[in-house]
């Protein structure tokens, strides 16, 4: 059976830690996967009259565009939800 048609969207993936978005980043741009990274800085006050001791939180989505036929699109899927389910982001070897 053959799959035709085009795939076009987006993957959304979520850290605070920037030394993983760096990761993930370099990720993408090996495999020729644009992308994104968008960054939320909450600030919550924890004592109203002391506003000083505020603790403040930086995070990171980062926006993966795929889009291609489904063959090509449905294995860079795949890797990038293994990947981001505890599989790692380090280059894997070059294949003999």
């Amino acid at each position: 059976m053959d799959v035709t048609g085009w795939i076009t969207g987006q993957v959304f993936l979520h850290s605070i830690d920037e030394a993983e978005v760096a990761q993930v980043t370099a990720f993408l741009t090996e495999r020729g996967v644009s992308s994104q990274i968008m960054t939320t800085n909450e600030q919550m006050v924890l004592d109203p009259s002391r506003p000083a001791d505020s603790v403040s939180n930086i995070s990171y989505s980062i926006v993966a565009h795929v889009t291609g036929f489904p063959q090509v699109v449905a294995p860079v899927l795949a890797d990038l939800m293994q990947r981001a389910h505890g599989g790692g982001w380090a280059s894997e070897p070059p294949a003999s």
